[in-house]
């Protein structure tokens, strides 16, 4: 491979949706970095990690420097650098950056998108209940996750729910809180 030829990215960095819980990788393939010079030094360019959004340095080469446990990074010996996330939390949610120390410097990111499977609180959610015909109920159903799950009301029974104000009686939805009134 002859000197000072220029660094590239093969590959663009792909972005990742995962369930929280889940390991994450990114993988970052750049040709040509074992002969480059960082502008005439004799040092040897590098490979860093870095999350965008917080322009916080995760890894050089393969050497994490955020003191994160969940974070390490491999390489192949030869041209591919991989950043593992291990048990994803929702604030690894964002922008990631592969970047190598060139002059003037090359990078690509991708986005870590972190999803949580929708969750029924049940604590702030209604129970069973009991209503004399012609009176009025209300059902309250809170849920979490992300992105905030979408609530449908249904009858067991299959039957439509019928109130004097229409059949979909009337719908109130704040966030991931969802209140059907029947009167």
């Amino acid at each position: 491979m002859p000197l000072g030829l220029e660094p590239d990215f093969l590959y663009p960095l792909e972005n990742v949706t995962i369930a929280q819980g889940r390991d994450a990788m990114f993988t970052c393939v750049v040709n040509n970095l074992g002969g480059y010079r960082v502008s005439g030094d004799s040092a040897t360019a590098r490979v860093a990690w870095i999350k965008a959004d917080t322009k916080a340095i995760l890894a050089i080469h393969e050497h994490v420097i955020t003191n994160n446990a969940r974070l390490s990074v491999t390489h192949n010996d030869y041209n591919t650098w991989t950043l593992n996330i291990r048990g994803v939390k929702r604030e690894d949610r964002g922008q990631y950056m592969c970047q190598v120390n060139t002059d003037p410097m090359k990078m690509q990111t991708a986005f870590l998108e972190v999803v949580i499977p929708p969750d029924i609180i049940y604590e702030e959610t209604s129970g069973d209940m009991m209503v004399p015909e012609g009176g009025s109920a209300k059902l309250v159903c809170k849920a979490r996750g992300y992105p905030p799950p979408k609530i449908v009301w249904r009858r067991e029974d299959g039957g439509d729910i019928i109130s004097r104000g229409g059949p979909q009686g009337k719908t109130k939805v704040i966030e991931e809180l969802t209140q059907y009134f029947i009167n």
